[in-house]
């Protein structure tokens, strides 16, 4: 019964992040002050950026429970049910474990409300499990992804010797705004007094930002290409291989930052260019994390070779005589131009059919035009979430682009179209968001479909 409570609390809250709240920390802090400040307990890598979280998370989360440790990882969204968002070493932990969190949280739920006489957020509550979670398991180590932006973040009261901005792009404009600079601003905001930062942000003006911040907070700021470097990063069968050579964890007592790794040939069982910089990120994010330990080749092979790929360019092919699908979760323009140009290099094929299905609050325009970067045509659908964009709407941005469309609401009738109309030697990409992502994975995966 725990598990069924806790589950139909969170879908009767429904996921907007910051659903009519005002951005702010005083909620979750009064929480988890109920609670003796769990958060404070457990030391973490906290992830911020625009694309690329997610995958940095689980590397990162990957490469320091190959070190032995115990690690808790949060993420956000899911694919397929709420509890992948809380992870230990990796696997999602169980609808019971989940249940029972939520069921020591719950008189503190009433208590804070009723002093606030206000309501918790979905994600504030979330967040809140997770460190109750991870205080109780216990774990060594968390990496903690987060959901939105970044200063104001219910994420950002997490204990983080490490502070990680993958990158800066557009999404969440409505409330993030349309600038890189200023959305660079937020995300730096996780970016605090006492630990270090990394970044794989290239453009000058952001990284700017993100310098300054971190020079405010008298922190290092190690950057990709600048403090350390993805030597390598070749396409291999089922992912990549990548030779990385980090700077070092630990400051010496000249004040100057000790050598750091080579890393040569390393397995990352993840398909496209960009999941290379990624786990450079992550294995510099490790490194700083355990800056008296020496991370060893063979352990950081281990890390990335355990690491879970699932929505992220993830293959499945359902039988001999059909095409491959391939479901990622591109949801905004600077995704969807990594994911057009991963599956060109990894992937032979002469159209793409594409199943996309959108969220009303992103730019469809823009990633549709990225699309037809590829000969293809898009099937329409949309997942059973109430911030879908109708399937007409991506029909009309599809034609605009010179792309045929086809409207198939109903999303396991779109993949049955696709499955059937496409030759096998032409492609399937499941894209467009999480939500169609995740549905697609519960109907193809589990032979539902």
């Amino acid at each position: 019964m725990s598990w069924e409570r806790a589950n139909s609390h969170f879908e009767a809250l429904g996921v907007d992040v910051m659903k009519s709240k005002t951005p702010s920390l005083y909620r979750i802090e009064a929480l988890l002050n109920a609670l003796d400040n769990p958060q404070r307990q457990v030391p973490a890598v906290h992830i911020s950026g625009t694309n690329g979280k997610t995958s940095t998370a689980r590397i990162t989360a990957s490469i320091l429970s190959a070190t032995g440790l115990s690690v808790g990882s949060y993420t956000s969204p899911h694919l397929e049910r709420i509890c992948e968002r809380i992870a230990l070493n990796g696997e999602p932990i169980s609808e019971e474990i989940f249940g029972e969190t939520f069921e020591h949280l719950s008189p503190f739920i009433e208590l804070v409300e009723s002093r606030l006489d206000e309501k918790l957020t979905y994600f504030e509550l979330l967040t809140a499990m997770f460190f109750l979670w991870a205080a109780e398991t216990p774990v060594d180590a968390a990496v903690v992804e987060v959901g939105l932006g970044g200063r104001w973040d219910a994420t950002n009261v997490v204990n983080a010797p490490v502070s990680v901005v993958t990158n800066v792009g557009l999404d969440h404009t409505g409330l993030l705004g349309a600038d890189p600079v200023v959305i660079a601003k937020e995300k730096a905001g996780i970016i605090k007094p006492g630990g270090a930062a990394v970044t794989g942000e290239r453009m000058p003006d952001v990284l700017s930002v993100l310098d300054e911040t971190a020079l405010g907070a008298a922190v290092p700021l190690l950057a990709l290409a600048r403090d350390f470097h993805l030597v390598d990063n070749n396409i291999a069968l089922g992912g990549r291989y990548l030779s990385i050579q980090t700077a070092g964890g630990a400051v010496g007592p000249d004040g100057t930052r000790e050598k750091g790794g080579d890393y040569s040939d390393l397995y990352l069982p993840l398909h496209g260019r960009h999941q290379g910089a990624n786990a450079t990120v992550a294995l510099q994010a490790a490194t700083l994390f355990l800056p008296a330990q020496n991370l060893s080749p063979d352990v950081v092979a281990e890390g990335f070779a355990a690491t879970p790929g699932a929505g992220r360019m993830e293959v499945i092919k359902k039988a001999e005589a059909e095409a491959s699908i391939v479901m990622d979760v591109a949801h905004n323009p600077a995704g969807m131009s990594v994911l057009i140009s991963s599956l060109a290099e990894t992937f032979p094929f002469e159209r793409v059919c594409f199943v996309l299905g959108v969220l009303a609050d992103k730019d469809l325009d823009g990633m549709v035009l990225e699309m037809a970067r590829l000969k293809g045509s898009i099937v329409a659908t949309q997942a059973h979430s109430a911030r879908s964009i109708p399937p007409q709407e991506i029909k009309a941005a599809a034609e605009s682009s010179g792309l045929d469309c086809m409207v198939i609401p109903d999303l396991a009738s779109a993949l049955a179209y696709a499955r059937g109309a496409t030759p096998m030697d032409d492609l399937i990409c499941v894209t467009g968001s999480h939500y169609v992502v995740g549905e697609a994975r519960g109907l193809l995966i589990r032979g539902q479909h």
